[in-house]
């Protein structure tokens, strides 16, 4: 039998998984290797089982996945610790990140953007205190853009004015449209109206950063603005996109 190839690289830790009475799989996003799963065998018996937490950046020793997609654990190191765990909001928002990039398929010679794309986010969201869902829409932008279907949230995608105050968005595709392309009869089955607060948000979102710890969100904004970027994500991809912590995320606005 072959004998497997030893590699490191960084990754940061989505989730672990117990294998047996004493072992875990490791589901990770790696820089070089990005999605990959890891076999960490007899871990859960010994006192640094308790350093795997997700979102942390780590440095993994490991031998080369075989035909199973399992690679095999040799040691690691944790390399950063992001301070969220007193933070819940900021904590879920970083959670919803590692869903995504569990559900993309990135082809491996653009692993380490994606991977230089998570930790500014988490960087970013460990310096906040509220809000984290405005860094969470900014992140998910940047995402749509390296997935090569940018989202532009200041330009009506009918007439691709940015004079006109974008005020309402197209519910099966996610289409942005301007009060002057907006027909006061629309079917309000198929258009949602944005609220002034959503409106507003979409407008700052490039430059959201600046604006964080100021802007007042309530709840019906956050889940209108959740679902015009699910929509505008299936419109595209033709699966849904299903974050348990966007759930989540929403409940920390009245």
């Amino acid at each position: 039998e072959a004998v497997r190839s030893r590699v490191k690289d960084q990754a940061f830790l989505i989730k672990t998984s117990p294998y047996s009475d004493s072992s875990l799989i490791l589901k990770a996003f790696a820089r070089q290797y990005g999605l990959i799963s890891i076999l960490a065998k007899g871990v859960r018996k010994k006192t640094q089982a308790s350093l795997l937490s997700p979102l942390n950046l780590y440095e993994f020793s490991f031998y080369a996945p075989r035909e199973s997609g399992l690679a095999l654990l040799a040691e690691y190191s944790l390399l950063e610790e992001f301070d969220l765990a007193g933070r819940i909001e900021c904590w879920t928002a970083g959670e919803c990140a590692l869903e995504l990039y569990s559900q993309l398929i990135i082809p491996a010679e653009e692993s380490p953007a994606w991977f230089a794309l998570l930790r500014e986010y988490l960087i970013y969201l460990a310096s906040l205190e509220r809000n984290a869902v405005l860094i969470w829409w900014r992140f998910l932008l940047r995402a749509l853009q390296m997935l090569g279907i940018p989202f532009d949230p200041g330009s009506c995608s009918a007439c691709h004015s940015r004079e006109n105050p974008v005020t309402a968005w197209e519910k099966g595709s996610g289409r942005l449209l301007c009060s002057a392309c907006l027909d006061p009869l629309s079917d309000p089955d198929r258009y949602e109206r944005l609220s002034s607060v959503a409106a507003k948000v979409l407008s700052l979102l490039p430059v959201i950063g600046d604006h964080a710890r100021s802007l007042v969100l309530d709840r019906a904004s956050v889940a209108c603005l959740n679902s015009l970027f699910a929509a505008y994500y299936q419109a595209h991809f033709h699966k849904a996109l299903r974050l348990r912590g966007l759930e989540v995320l929403e409940q920390f606005y009245c």
